[in-house]
C-alpha cells in the first residue's frame, strides 16, 4: 500500500517537474525571440513630427521638401511663438523646443525663457494676426507679416506691424527650427538686407 502511494507520489513529482521544465524552456524561447527582435529593431526608430493641423497636401524627398510643408510648419511655429499668455507660454515654449535644431537649441531656449519671464512679469499676452506669408523653398525660410497685438490683463496696449523670418533645417526626414527672428516688414525673407543681429527670439514686446 505504502509502496503504491510512494510510486504515485514519485510519478506526480515527475509530472510536475516535466511541466516546470517545459515552462522554463518556453520562457527561454520567448525571451530569445524578444531579444532577437530588439536587436533587429535597434537603430531603426522612426520619429515623425508634423504640424497637428494639416490643411494642404505636401511632399518630402531625401534632400528637400515642398513649399506647402514649409508654409504649414512656419505658420504652426509662428502660432506657438507669438500667440501666448502668461499661463500658456511655458507649455508652448517646451513644445516649440521639440522642433529646435540641435545647434540652435541653447539659443532658442534662452530667448524663449527671456520672453516667458517678461510676459509673466508684465502680465502680458500677445496675439499675432498673419496677413501675408511667403516661402523660400530653396533656402528653407518662411517670412510672415501681420499685426502683433499686446494685451495687459484685458486692456490692449499696442498694435504694431511686424515681420518675422522663420529659418528651418531639413534633416533625417524632419524639419527643425534654426531661427525665429524679427525682420523688416518690407523684406520679411531678408532678400535685400542682412539679418538683424539678434538671438533667435520672438520679437514680442
Amino acid at each position: 500500500m505504502k509502496l503504491a502511494w510512494m510510486a504515485e507520489d514519485i510519478a506526480s513529482a515527475r509530472r510536475a517537474t516535466s511541466f516546470l521544465v517545459a515552462l522554463l524552456v518556453g520562457s527561454m524561447l520567448v525571451n530569445l525571440i524578444l531579444a532577437i527582435f530588439a536587436v533587429r529593431l535597434s537603430g531603426h526608430e522612426r520619429i515623425v513630427v508634423v504640424p497637428p493641423d494639416i490643411h494642404k497636401t505636401f511632399w518630402v524627398e531625401s534632400d528637400r521638401v515642398s513649399s506647402e510643408y514649409l508654409e504649414q510648419m512656419g505658420y504652426f511655429l509662428m502660432q506657438l511663438t507669438l500667440n501666448v499668455t502668461p499661463q500658456s507660454v511655458d507649455h508652448q515654449a517646451k513644445l516649440l523646443l521639440q522642433y529646435a535644431a540641435p545647434a540652435s537649441f541653447g539659443e532658442l531656449r534662452t530667448a524663449l525663457l527671456a520672453v516667458a519671464e517678461r510676459l509673466k512679469r508684465d502680465g502680458a499676452s500677445t496675439v499675432f494676426s498673419a496677413q501675408d506669408l511667403v516661402v523660400d523653398e530653396r533656402a528653407l525660410k518662411v517670412g510672415v507679416r501681420g499685426q502683433l497685438t499686446t494685451f495687459i490683463s484685458d486692456r490692449r496696449v499696442s498694435e504694431v506691424s511686424k515681420a518675422y523670418a522663420i529659418e528651418l533645417q531639413y534633416s533625417g526626414g524632419r524639419l527643425f527650427l534654426k531661427a525665429f527672428r524679427e525682420t523688416n516688414p518690407n523684406d520679411p525673407l531678408e532678400l535685400q538686407s542682412k539679418p538683424i543681429p539678434a538671438a533667435a527670439a520672438t520679437g514680442t514686446q
